[in-house]
């Protein structure tokens, strides 16, 4: 994927993306900080952790993004993510890819650090924008390889989803967005409802939730059918904090509080997964928020 030469990404992309030897040892990692700063987004990048390893060339970057995307959580405080680490690691699953490994597995990686940069790293909209959607073009290149692939399906949605919401629910519903997300989850669905411990029935339950109901644009959103894909999400992952934390927000807007408050409850008590630091600890932090105000304190 080659970085968009606006200067301006917002103006850009207001609209949704296009579907179609020994003595080099000591220069070696001065070489490799030249590369990283070529990359998209090196700006943001540049200011994280310095992207130097003399071990790249033998472990590959895809490795090295592995590493860096395992330690997302560092210098998480308060709701408020460092973005050093995610950065790295997209910087590296980038450079990968421009190296001519589009895998699968390394654009499902990308994907999923994109989401996971623009879910709680980064708070700039237009730089959201950009980086959703550089991956979603990679994504759809990698979907005519595979159409039937879970994790590019899901991921898709994921991405569409995310893309939708920065760019505001409403407009993105009337230019097609929420149906993007819907073909994506149902397709996911279809292939293995299991993956991503009830994935596709995560997308689809939030998709119902979110997506507004327009007159004669969108007439098939469902707080009814949002709850009948949550729950199905958790009885395929029990242990999933999203799933509870969307079902109860999904049963608050069906009226039945009671219900909703053993989900929040459920998320309150759970320990945290330690390979999803962010994500379970700002679940649990919006499920307190929910509680206090069920509660009315």
């Amino acid at each position: 994927m080659h970085p968009s030469t606006d200067n301006n990404p917002s103006k850009a992309e207001s609209n949704p993306p296009r579907t179609t030897g020994k003595k080099y040892y000591l220069i070696l990692p001065l070489i490799l900080m030249m590369i990283l700063m070529a990359l998209p987004g090196a700006e943001s990048q540049a200011a994280g952790k310095a992207f130097i390893s003399e071990k790249a060339p033998k472990e590959g970057y895809q490795k090295i993004g592995d590493d860096f995307y395992a330690k997302r959580a560092e210098g998480y405080k308060d709701g408020v993510v460092d973005p050093a680490m995610i950065n790295d690691a997209l910087a590296a699953y980038h450079k990968a890819y421009a190296l001519g490994d589009n895998s699968e597995e390394l654009v499902v990686k990308l994907m999923r650090a994109t989401y996971f940069y623009a879910a709680y790293a980064e708070k700039t909209p237009a730089k959201q924008k950009k980086a959703l959607t550089e991956v979603i073009e990679i994504g759809e290149k990698a979907l005519k390889k595979n159409s039937k692939s879970v994790a590019l399906n899901y991921q898709m949605a994921g991405a569409w989803g995310k893309w939708g919401e920065v760019n505001g629910i409403f407009a993105s519903a009337r230019q097609g967005v929420a149906d993007r997300v819907k073909e994506f989850g149902e397709t996911a669905e279809k292939i293995d409802p299991s993956y991503g411990e009830g994935g596709a029935y995560r997308t689809l339950g939030r998709l119902h939730f979110k997506a507004p109901r327009i007159p004669f644009i969108l007439s098939w959103p469902s707080n009814k059918k949002s709850q009948s894909y949550l729950e199905k999400a958790i009885k395929i992952g029990p242990t999933n904090l999203t799933n509870h934390l969307f079902l109860a927000e999904t049963l608050i807007a069906n009226g039945d509080k009671e219900k909703a408050l053993r989900q929040i409850d459920y998320i309150l008590i759970a320990k945290v997964n330690p390979t999803k630091q962010v994500e379970d600890l700002q679940d649990k932090k919006v499920a307190q928020l929910l509680k206090e105000k069920i509660s009315g304190k």
